[in-house]
């Protein structure tokens, strides 16, 4: 009798607690899907400043324009939407100054 009931409690705490863990670690998805998408809006919000400012000069620095080109791939890889694909693709238009930083 001993060992039933002492079966039976250990089933209900395993049990309990790994409900719990699993409570916990779905809210950790959906704090971990708001962070991912903060850090998409930071991204657009930084590559759309940076593409008006370089899109205004003559000539763009080497490293600016790798530098963007990079970001925006990266905010591609992260499932960024297609706002930033025309300002990527004009990029390419951009007269650039080498500065000899890039070898």
């Amino acid at each position: 009798m001993w060992e039933t009931v002492i079966k039976t409690t250990i089933s209900f705490v395993v049990t309990g607690a790994f409900g719990y863990l699993i409570a916990r670690l779905k809210g950790y998805r959906q704090k971990l899907k708001a962070l991912e998408e903060t850090q998409l809006m930071d991204m657009k919000g930084d590559l759309s400043n940076k593409f008006f400012v370089y899109d205004s000069l003559d000539e763009v620095e080497d490293y600016l324009v790798m530098s963007f080109r990079e970001k925006c791939e990266k905010y591609f890889d992260l499932g960024g939407d297609s706002w930033i694909h025309p300002m990527y693709d004009k990029s390419f238009e951009w007269k650039i100054k080498p500065t000899g930083y890039l070898t």
